[in-house]
């Protein structure tokens, strides 16, 4: 696999997906024939569902400043794609262990994060509990509170994907 799976997976909507141009340029192929692909081998005999849920045409500027069309899609939709391609064992291999490696580090994010979460909840929880009980143990509440809160929103923040996609 790349060491750099996100060189050509990235996210769109918080999901691991490639594009028509990735996949041109790693299957050495012309992107124009990849966009051909799709719409004759692809869109045209897959289901609605299946093309809305794995596939978006959407736009991007070219080196001239040319806006252009590219397609996104997801593993699915780079699975339906890739296998009609001929001689792209290879590639077909490292962009599945790309969307492979960027779902697991996508989980594992949000795994860490809602367990910091729950410790925090935890400790809340616990404060207040603590501040209801005497005046003394209100005191470290209030102490505590600005942290708790400061915490809990840079978690918020972390908690919503925001890995950039390429270009």
């Amino acid at each position: 696999m790349d060491s750099d799976f996100q060189s050509i997976v990235g996210l769109a909507d918080g999901k691991p997906v490639t594009t028509s141009r990735q996949m041109a340029q790693r299957f050495k192929k012309r992107h124009d024939n990849v966009l051909q692909l799709f719409h004759t081998r692809i869109s045209g005999r897959h289901s609605p569902e299946f093309i809305a849920l794995n596939f978006q045409v959407v736009d991007y500027l070219d080196a001239k400043g040319e806006a252009r069309q590219e397609i996104r899609m997801t593993k699915n939709g780079f699975i339906a794609m890739a296998t009609k391609m001929r001689g792209a064992e290879e590639w077909q291999e490292r962009f599945i262990a790309a969307f492979d490696a960027m779902t697991e580090q996508l989980e594992q994010l949000a795994h860490n994060l809602w367990t910091r979460r729950m410790r925090l909840e935890t400790k809340d929880a616990t404060s207040a509990a603590k501040a209801s009980i005497g005046s003394g143990l209100m005191l470290d509440r209030k102490k505590a509170l600005p942290a708790i809160k400061k915490e809990r929103a840079i978690l918020e923040q972390a908690m919503e994907p925001s890995l950039p996609f390429f270009h």
